[in-house]
């Protein structure tokens, strides 16, 4: 079965309601997060600036949405992302 972004059943893609309810973030999108961060910083002159920790911050809204892709994954709802070869 071919499934598509957005593909749900029991994982919140909400991400205002994750936000409100607290969810804890996914580890794996923490991890991915914090090497970003901290990649950008010391080779980007923080380009992107990432935020994490508060209403709207960017690191957030990204984290979130790892969390899901992630959750979908160990949830069996979603297949892995196949990156095309280049």
């Amino acid at each position: 079965m071919t499934r598509v972004l957005g593909y749900k059943e029991s994982v919140e893609t909400d991400i205002n309601k994750r936000w409100e309810q607290g969810m804890p973030h996914h580890l794996k999108s923490m991890e991915i997060y914090c090497i970003l961060e901290k990649m950008d910083w010391e080779y980007c002159d923080d380009h992107f600036c990432w935020k994490a920790g508060g209403d709207g911050d960017n690191g957030e809204a990204l984290m979130y949405c790892m969390d899901i892709y992630f959750e979908q994954l160990d949830a069996g709802e979603r297949d892995p992302i196949q990156i095309p070869e280049h």
